[in-house]
């Protein structure tokens, strides 16, 4: 593991595009896998600038999304699928339909994964996948709920813990009971991996991934001590416990 500590998120995003951009320099048609949210959203603008100075370099890049809300569409506000089309909506401008593959939470959960498992062998692999970490009370990476995620666990569908589901709540018909998510075991054979997360309350997730054994029934995303080749950027504040 190589573990990037920097003095806060600004710092931390232009780290994690640093490596990001360095996959795309290394393989200009890598497969990316992208989580989103508001740990990512700084990271995915430096990118999106970044296309606009050099739209050649990112033209040949293929995107993946690794999980969502089933039962969204991907018109609805609160799909992964709606921010991360919003986030990158520069990159997705300029790269081929054929090399995105984005998931739509209205369709059924077999046809999901079945597209998505041919995605990833047609293109030899994720060659990297963006992760954050859940807070500490379900520290998990991706949709995979601690305590119910397994080492061999594939992409599935999975019940959502109540307070990560009421976190998407907009109107009461609108909660997420479940979602659908790579799973650990796809995680860990990614070629590489970054993990990244800032802020103090996300400290504790840090430490129960990171010091002590690998058990995903108290951290799905401890895992990831297992994966070969995993890049970890958090600010000073998450790293409180593991300095």
């Amino acid at each position: 593991m190589k573990l990037f500590t920097v003095k806060n998120k600004e710092a931390g995003n232009k780290k994690a595009f640093e490596i990001v951009k360095d996959q795309v320099l290394k393989k200009p048609d890598s497969l990316i896998g992208l989580a989103v949210g508001k740990t990512t959203d700084g990271l995915y603008k430096l990118i999106s600038s970044d296309v606009v100075k050099n739209p050649k370099l990112w033209k040949k890049i293929k995107l993946f999304q690794i999980d969502e809300k089933i039962g969204f569409s991907p018109d609805s506000k609160i799909s992964f699928n709606f921010e991360i089309k919003k986030e990158l909506k520069k990159l997705f401008n300029i790269i081929y339909p054929k090399n995105i593959f984005l998931i739509d939470g209205t369709e059924k959960s077999k046809k999901i994964i079945n597209k998505a498992y041919k995605f990833i062998r047609r293109n030899k692999g994720i060659d990297l996948i963006i992760l954050g970490i859940g807070p500490e009370y379900d520290p998990h990476i991706a949709y995979n709920t601690t305590g119910k995620s397994p080492l061999t666990s594939k992409m599935r569908v999975v019940n959502l813990h109540p307070k990560i589901a009421a976190k998407f709540v907009r109107a009461i018909h609108e909660l997420p009971q479940q979602g659908i998510t790579l799973g650990i075991k796809d995680i860990l054979e990614t070629k590489k991996a970054l993990l990244i997360t800032y802020g103090k309350e996300k400290a504790k997730s840090i430490k129960l991934a990171f010091k002590g054994k690998v058990d995903t029934k108290r951290a799905s995303a401890s895992a990831l001590q297992l994966h070969k080749n995993l890049n970890v950027v958090i600010d000073n504040n998450a790293a409180k416990f593991i300095k």
